[in-house]
Parts: structure tokens; sequence; C-alpha cells
């Protein structure tokens, strides 16, 4: 049986069981379903103008307390962490990187063909931001109310919120860049439509694109069964993007042991400097020398 779902006029399917699937990638009849995605955002020039479209189409952009849907739980992100993208395939992005933009990723991937990667976000409790923060692989947690929804994640710290009681973003002239950004939103039934901007671009993560801060982004988010959290990105990027970057994050619910309940940990990397990463002459990344060894230590000088 097809489960019908009209958005901004393309009717997406997903077939009975499809949820089932761990990446998007896996389910029946995803490269034609992504390719639709893919055209709908090409058809409008920003972010803004997509999110627009869905806000003319909603019945009712309104949430009461008693329609507030349960994403209650801790949720994984499908996937592994070092991919925004799951259908990307080694280290060939799906996304379509402007002159620039392209050379800094082309880069990062001969680096890493080289066993070198530098990652700054594994220093000291820097927080992976948008659209970054969508793709981690620590746990997930979701606060669902009438007029904000926050996303928090464990790796990091990292809370997003989303505010769905009828603002406007922050005045341009009031506005200042974060690794978040400004998000707001509003329900149409049981689905959640974001629009994200005034983000500080920077880097989505370990070989992935660099952005600029004309980054801005439309999300559809929706729990298609009580073990499954959809998310419909969509990544708009004037100064480094060609097109929109679409993708599909999954999140699976994790088990919970009864009478025992699994809660985020609290993350803070500047506890210990072992913690600290920091380049290599040759453009990796390391830490700072270990104090809890001496594997490391230079050998000491012989006597004569």
């Amino acid at each position: 049986m097809l489960h019908l779902r009209l958005i901004a006029g393309i009717a997406m399917w997903v077939p009975a069981g499809a949820a089932l699937a761990q990446t998007a990638s896996e389910a029946p009849g995803w490269p034609e379903q992504k390719q639709a995605m893919i055209e709908l955002g090409k058809r409008y020039a920003t972010a803004w103008e997509l999110y627009q479209s869905f806000e003319r189409e909603a019945e009712d952009k309104t949430l009461e307390p008693d329609e507030v849907p349960d994403w209650s739980g801790l949720w994984d992100r499908q996937g592994a962490p070092g991919r925004y993208d799951t259908d990307r395939v080694g280290n060939q992005i799906t996304a379509r990187l402007k002159v620039g933009y392209l050379e800094m990723m082309q880069e990062q991937v001969a680096n890493a063909e080289e066993g070198r990667i530098w990652d700054p976000h594994s220093g000291c409790g820097q927080a992976r931001g948008y659209p970054g923060m969508l793709k981690n692989g620590r746990p997930h947690e979701f606060a669902v109310t009438p007029h904000q929804t926050w996303h928090l994640g464990q790796a990091r710290n990292e809370v997003r919120r989303i505010y769905t009681d009828g603002r406007g973003h922050v005045p341009e002239d009031w506005a200042y860049e974060t690794e978040h950004g400004d998000t707001i939103g509003f329900w149409d039934g049981d689905t959640l439509y974001t629009h994200t901007m005034y983000t500080n671009g920077g880097w989505v993560g370990r070989v992935q694109p660099y952005l600029s801060t004309k980054l801005e982004g439309t999300e559809v988010w929706r729990k298609i069964d009580d073990e499954t959290i959809q998310a419909d990105v969509w990544i708009y990027d004037a100064e480094a993007l060609e097109e929109p970057w679409y993708t599909r994050q999954i999140y699976k619910r994790m088990h919970q042991e009864e009478g025992s309940p699994l809660r985020l940990e609290y993350w803070w990397n500047c506890h210990s400097p072992n913690n600290i990463v920091v380049p290599t002459e040759d453009g990796g990344t390391t830490f700072l020398d270990f104090d809890f060894t001496d594997m490391d230590d230079p050998e000491p000088a012989e006597e004569h």
C-alpha cells in the first residue's frame, strides 16, 4: 500500500515497510524520489522561496497542546557520520560546488587520500553547527512544544531552537552570524517545516565542503513511524553552491531498557588538554602531547 504525501505539488510515495531502511539510499524507489526532490529545490532561487511555497500550501500552521507529536526518546542518525549525504561514494560528494569552494574540497580529498585529515571540530568544545549537526553520529533528542522545538545533539552539546510561534527571522539590522543560525518554522499536521539563515557558514565536517555565510536551508521533518524520524533538507548558498544541495536525513529510535532510560551525556572536550588538536606540518590532525603515557616521550639520552 502506498502512503502518498503531496509536497508542493509533487506526489512522494513511501512504500509500506520502506521505513525499515537504515538510510535513504536503501529505500525502494529512492533514486526517483531523490531526483524529484532535487528538481523541486531547483524550482526556487532561494531556500526562503521554497519555504514560503510550503507555507502557502499549509492548511493549519498552528499546533495545539493536544496535537504535539511524540518525538520523545533518543535518536540515532543513520549512515556514517562522516557523510552528510549518505548516498556519497567514497570522497566524492554530491554537492555541486562553485570554483574556489570546489578547489578547497578537492584539496581536502587529495589530502585524505594520502591519510591527512584536518578536523578542528575535534578540539575543545567546538560546535559542528548547521547543517553539519544534522549528520552527527552521537544521539539526538527533540523537545517539541507548540511554540518551539529544540533539537539537541550529544556531540559538542549542540542546541538548535526552532521557533514555531509565528515570529519571523531576526531583523537584518539586528542579526549576526552564529554556528546554528536563526531558525523559524511552522507545523502542518504532524509535519514540521523550517527555514534557517544567518549562519557563519564554515565547514560541514571531515572531508566535507566549506560553505559561506550566504548559506540558508529549508527542511521538512516528520515522524514516519514509531521508530523513524525523517528530514528532507535543501541547502542553498549563492556563493558556494551551483544549485541547491538536497539530502534526506534519517534518525532511528534507540533501544531503551525498561527501568533504565537512556539520556544524553554531557560532552565537554575542554576538561583535558589531551582533547586539544593541532594541525601537522603536512595538513593532518594530531593531539597535544599525551600526559597519561610515556610511550610518545623522547628516548633519554645515553650516558657516557
